[in-house]
């Protein structure tokens, strides 16, 4: 399948319909992160539908995590595979490729990349976060890390239409709960970036 992003992405626009409110008003008025924030990036992964017959671009999977539990902010959430970017990866790419195959086993080969989703800055960690869009057109194996890995799953993109999302009670790591928008996906809740991140995914591709 050729797979193109659109000249002109969403971005914040996108952004905006998953945000958790408190988050919502501040990112109206963000103009860019902020200047100390660290770089991370994420790789955001389509694979082949498990159904055949199902060759529409929204029938493909999406690759997600559940992050192990730990004392901070993002303890056991949903998210794509990714993290900070390390001084000897020569660009954010490469961090997503690296920090891919560190928690599943997934090698550059395997995947061919597509291009970049807006960047997304997260006060809470002090992130800025570079999404890596990619696609393989034959299954993946994966081999999870248990020390940063609770369990991966694929999910077809026509999940996440927006008329699915709802108001979640959602616990923001192993602090405060909030009430934010989500998709309920089984017993998991897709929420914060990644719900922000594939809001735009889906906004950049519900028309093709």
């Amino acid at each position: 399948m050729d797979i193109k992003l659109p000249p002109t992405l969403p971005g914040k626009e996108a952004h905006l319909k998953m945000a958790p409110s408190p988050r919502v008003i501040t990112l109206v008025q963000e103009l860019a992160p902020p200047a100390q924030a660290r770089e991370s990036a994420v790789l955001v992964l389509l694979t082949p539908p498990k159904l055949a017959g199902r060759e529409q671009l929204l029938d493909w999977e999406l690759l997600l995590i559940r992050r192990n539990t730990y004392d901070g902010v993002h303890s056991g959430q949903i998210a794509f595979p990714g993290g900070k970017r390390d001084s000897e990866d020569p660009d954010l790419i490469a961090t997503a490729c690296r920090e891919a195959f560190e928690e599943l086993g997934i090698t550059r080969d395997s995947f061919t990349i597509i291009g970049e989703l807006s960047k997304l800055y997260v006060p809470p960690s002090n992130f800025t976060i570079y999404p890596v869009l990619a696609i393989s057109t034959e299954p993946i194996c994966y081999k999870p890390d248990p020390r940063e890995v609770a369990e991966y799953l694929t999910v077809p993109l026509n999940r996440f239409n927006p008329a699915y999302s709802k108001i979640c009670r959602v616990q923001a790591g192993s602090y405060e709960w909030v009430e934010a928008p989500g998709f309920v996906i089984g017993e998991h809740t897709v929420w914060g970036a990644t719900a922000m991140i594939i809001s735009e995914l889906w906004q950049s591709f519900a028309s093709v």
